[in-house]
């Protein structure tokens, strides 16, 4: 069974920016995020944790909900989001880290989880969900007419890296 963690807000908005949102909107932006969730969890059955800041509450402990079989975390008081997710992603051996966020993602990368962005991650669970998926498309080598650099190149070229294997192995089992 794979874990996979969601950066909540990141998720949300898939931007960088910071958007105002009253807190009801953004309350219920987090029911709508853990119902699309939650139906993926019904069709697929893997663990899947979003963790959403809360450096700004007087929080002093990390909080920890399951709603609709979905783990919920809001970090503590002067501890952010990122610090959570690689926490979790260093805990968890066979994870899946679904964020924009690259500071996050060279971490997470560094213990050899694999990484998704937020769209590929809600076009998969979306066809999961509606029963539109088959698998991972095979890779198809680039055109002949591809301008390879001039370096030479050890190893099969038409072989995906050991990262890009293990990425679509992960995503396979989703």
């Amino acid at each position: 069974m794979i874990t996979i963690i969601i950066d909540g807000y990141n998720f949300i908005f898939n931007s960088y920016f910071k958007i105002n949102v009253k807190s009801e909107k953004l309350q219920k932006l987090r029911d709508d995020t853990v119902n699309f969730l939650s139906k993926y969890y019904n069709v697929k059955r893997n663990k899947v944790i979003v963790v959403f800041d809360g450096y700004n509450t007087l929080e002093l402990s990390e909080s920890k909900y399951v709603l609709q079989n979905i783990e919920v975390i809001y970090s503590k008081k002067d501890e952010k989001a990122d610090d959570v997710i690689i926490r979790l992603a260093k805990g968890c051996e066979n994870s899946i880290v679904v964020t924009n966020d690259n500071e996050i993602r060279r971490s997470v990368e560094g213990i050899n989880c694999s990484c998704m962005s937020p769209e590929e991650f809600k076009i998969l669970a979306g066809n999961i969900i509606n029963g539109d998926y088959n698998g991972i498309a095979p890779y198809s080598a680039p055109d002949e007419d591809w301008d390879m650099p001039n370096r030479k190149k050890k190893g099969n070229p038409h072989r995906l890296s050991k990262k890009e294997r293990l990425k679509i192995k992960k995503i396979k089992k989703i």
